[in-house]
């Protein structure tokens, strides 16, 4: 029995099985351009080189680091920068951003910087030859140069920056709406804007002589109603309600003098 017991028991031990400790996932290694980034204030390549909070949770926070710290973005010519990096990086606000050059980005189509408080050193906004951009809104107290030149499809430039002293808009031919607010800008060349409908400048140094204008492309005229206009609509609701009122009354009329006592026709009796 003693035998048996320890069997027994030795089966019931040797029936246990320790499962495996799964491993915990590693954080992925570090681009060694995301701390030089840090370091030198100065981000030059793709978006997709930023670190992404997709991949490691952490790297959310490391991507703003990156970004805030930075004094100059230059991503030149990439396809791969659209709407949402300017408008989380505007988001950011870095401190200390100074110029920003985002020039021959092709997918870029709209551009925002607002709140006026935002990127409270940018002094350099570089977005020419964004083959895609249609709208551009700008508030600043710190931009002194920007330029919007060689951007095909920009139809509406809003810039209220009361420093900025240099605005390219040249190559811009479906530029239609354009108004700028400064104190600083003393030259304006809009020649080759020949779509433009809408222009108002608040520039009190800006000299009547140093602006170069097209001749403003005139709005349509309203097409012609397919109706008759509406004096001629309402003398016809007026005639034909007078009509139908006297139809009325004639009946109104005949009613009356059928109901009369007296014959309507008299016959002379003979005597």
């Amino acid at each position: 029995t003693r035998k048996k017991q320890r069997s027994g028991s030795m089966g019931k031990k040797g029936g246990k099985k320790k499962g495996k400790k799964e491993a915990e996932p590693t954080e992925p290694p570090h681009d060694p351009g995301w701390e030089r980034a840090v370091q030198s204030g100065k981000w030059d390549r793709p978006p997709d080189a930023l670190p992404d909070a997709s991949s490691w949770p952490t790297w959310g926070a490391l991507r703003e680091r990156i970004l805030t710290s930075c004094k100059e973005i230059t991503i030149t010519y990439s396809n791969q920068l659209r709407d949402a990096f300017p408008s989380e990086l505007i988001k950011l606000s870095p401190p200390g951003l100074v110029k920003l050059d985002l020039r021959g980005s092709s997918n870029l189509t709209r551009f925002t910087l607002s709140p006026v408080v935002s990127c409270p050193k940018l002094a350099l906004l570089d977005l020419h030859s964004s083959f895609s951009l249609s709208q551009v809104l700008l508030q600043s107290t710190s931009l002194e140069t920007v330029d919007l030149s060689d951007c095909p499809k920009l139809q509406k430039a809003l810039v209220q920056c009361k420093n900025v002293h240099q605005l390219l808009v040249e190559g811009c031919e479906s530029l239609d709406t354009l108004m700028v607010w400064s104190e600083e800008l003393r030259e304006l060349d809009l020649t080759s804007c020949c779509s433009l409908r809408t222009v108002e400048l608040y520039c009190p140094e800006l000299l009547e002589e140093n602006i170069k204008m097209p001749r403003l492309k005139p709005f349509p005229l309203p097409e012609a109603p397919k109706h008759p206009p509406i004096v001629s609509m309402l003398k016809e609701k007026y005639a034909e309600k007078t009509r139908k009122e006297a139809e009325q009354r004639e009946r109104d009329h005949q009613n009356s003098s059928s109901n009369t006592v007296f014959p309507r026709t008299f016959h002379k009796c003979a005597p």
